[in-house]
């Protein structure tokens, strides 16, 4: 019978991951990771409190504009970049799944937060129709600077400052599609075994697919984030009717 303890995480790490700090883009499996840096006895993403202090000091137009998370700044619009004494690592995610991903969100979805029973019925049954409709409304505004929140802030530009210069070296960029492979190869480079990484934030809404996204939205998302699909290395998969 069990006795209802947790059971102890014991993780073997080197020091050098003290040196290593999370860049959450939304909808890259970020909370999940904030959790296993909680396993390894490091801060990431929002348990990392010394943002906190660079808060609201950003570059303008994005001084007094953007109030989002401070975990999900990019670091290119804190007027001093808090991570540049770290080795930073991120997790990208292909933009077509991530757009989706933004539509289920329990904080920033489609009628999130859902506090009512009206609301939350609608997400419970929401259709692929809501799903382009939402998208290409907020495709058309949100993705483009100046930027009041971080959600569907472009990838890469977590990745490479103004200059075009990485803030996140080749190598410490994951991709969701495999992130338990490329998690256990990033921290064997950085002498952890890292343990299984916990789910987070599942949502209650139903699933969908890039099959669900209209030629219309897909061609947006294809424009929107057009420099996440080139410098990422993700293909743009065209409208459904192309041969």
């Amino acid at each position: 019978m069990s006795s209802g303890r947790k059971r102890k995480v014991v993780v073997k790490c080197d020091v050098a991951l003290a040196k290593l700090k999370l860049l959450h883009i939304t909808k890259t499996a970020g909370t999940a990771l904030e959790s296993l840096g909680q396993q390894l006895g490091v801060k990431w993403g929002r348990r990392w409190t010394q943002l906190h202090a660079q808060r609201g000091k950003l570059h303008p137009p994005h001084a007094g504009r953007l109030r989002s998370e401070w975990w999900h700044v990019p670091p290119r619009l804190f007027l001093e970049n808090p991570y540049r004494n770290y080795v930073t690592f991120a997790v990208v995610r292909c933009p077509y799944a991530r757009a989706i991903s933004e539509f289920r969100c329990r904080w920033k979805g489609f009628c999130a937060p859902a506090r009512g029973d009206a609301q939350k019925e609608r997400r419970a049954h929401a259709k692929a129709l809501e799903l382009n409709q939402w998208l290409r409304q907020k495709l058309s505004k949100a993705a483009r600077p100046p930027y009041q929140n971080c959600h569907f802030i472009p990838q890469h530009l977590y990745i490479f400052d103004t200059e075009g210069n990485r803030c996140v070296q080749e190598e410490n960029v994951l991709r969701f599609e495999h992130l338990a492979e490329d998690l256990k190869a990033f921290g064997k480079r950085h002498g952890c075994d890292f343990p299984q990484i916990p789910r987070a934030n599942e949502s209650e809404m139903p699933k969908f697919t890039v099959d669900d996204l209209e030629d219309e939205t897909r061609a947006l998302i294809e424009s929107e984030f057009s420099d996440d699909f080139s410098l990422l290395g993700f293909q743009k998969l065209g409208t459904k009717d192309d041969p």
